[in-house]
């Protein structure tokens, strides 16, 4: 049988850190399906003691966990003979019983239930290994309009229609939220820069060649009556970025770049 994706969510801020070094298993799921605790200690082998990575086989039912676990989307694939899956509506009864053993006890592997052809539909799937960076995809984050705030009305019509100029955005926001990374302005970066639509693979070097900064302003200046706080914001931080640009013997696209790349760096540090 061939490889199955299933869905996992996570909070934005660590979806910069898994698409650099792959999907940070335990440490980007709650206490309902993969953090240790309770649940683990009455798994099975080798899933037991937080040694597992939990998603869902629904991406309906994932989208449902927004509230509780985050808005960051991201797939990957498992090998259905070697997971364990098991209702959500049953771990939910284990709990309430106070026997999280029978949760386990109903788990069979993702094979089985997709062998009978129907299953249900808040299927929980456990796998017991690291998942590879090559089976991991991200999603676009799983945002509604109040998470980016006043950058909704800028970001929103772009994302999807015109992928340069999102990318060339997502550097000034990610300056503009200048390390808040649970505030509006980097969703808004995580929103720029993850589709659900796989990116062109020449579009970074063709964003390199024509000039972030160049495309930036551009993207500001036909949005300018759409959103004309946001707009405001981040041509103050794109005056600023060329200063500081000049201050360091750089061209403004250059300097851009190394701003945002020290916000990203600082994402990764010890809080």
């Amino acid at each position: 049988m061939s490889r199955v994706t299933v869905y996992h969510l996570t909070m934005p801020r660590r979806l910069p850190l898994i698409e650099e070094s792959g999907l940070r298993t335990r440490a980007d799921v709650s206490s309902l399906v993969g953090a240790l605790g309770p649940l683990d200690q009455h798994a099975p082998g080798t899933y037991a003691h937080g040694k597992r990575v939990s998603a869902w086989l629904s991406i309906d039912h994932a989208r449902s966990q927004v509230d509780t676990l985050g808005q960051g989307l991201v797939s990957f694939t498992v090998d259905p003979a070697k997971t364990l899956a098991a209702s959500a509506r049953q771990r939910e009864a284990a709990e309430q019983a106070g026997d999280l053993a029978l949760y386990w006890q109903s788990a069979r592997p993702l094979r089985d239930w997709l062998a009978d052809g129907s299953h249900p539909d808040d299927l929980e799937v456990h796998q017991n290994v690291p998942v590879r960076v090559k089976h991991v995809r991200l999603h676009a984050p799983l945002f509604v309009a109040e998470d980016l705030g006043q950058f909704a009305k800028l970001v929103n019509p772009i994302v999807d229609e015109d992928r340069l100029s999102a990318k060339a955005l997502m550097h000034v926001l990610l300056v503009a939220c200048a390390g808040d990374f649970d505030g509006p302005a980097f969703r808004a970066a995580c929103a720029c820069a993850w589709r659900d639509e796989p990116d062109s693979p020449t579009l970074i070097r063709e964003l390199m060649e024509t000039d972030p900064e160049k495309i930036a302003s551009a993207v500001l200046a036909e949005h300018q009556a759409d959103a004309p706080d946001a707009v405001a914001e981040l041509r103050a931080v794109l005056d600023e970025t060329r200063q500081w640009a000049e201050a360091n013997g750089m061209q403004p696209g250059q300097g851009l770049l190394e701003r945002s790349g020290d916000v990203l760096n600082s994402l990764g540090r010890p809080r």
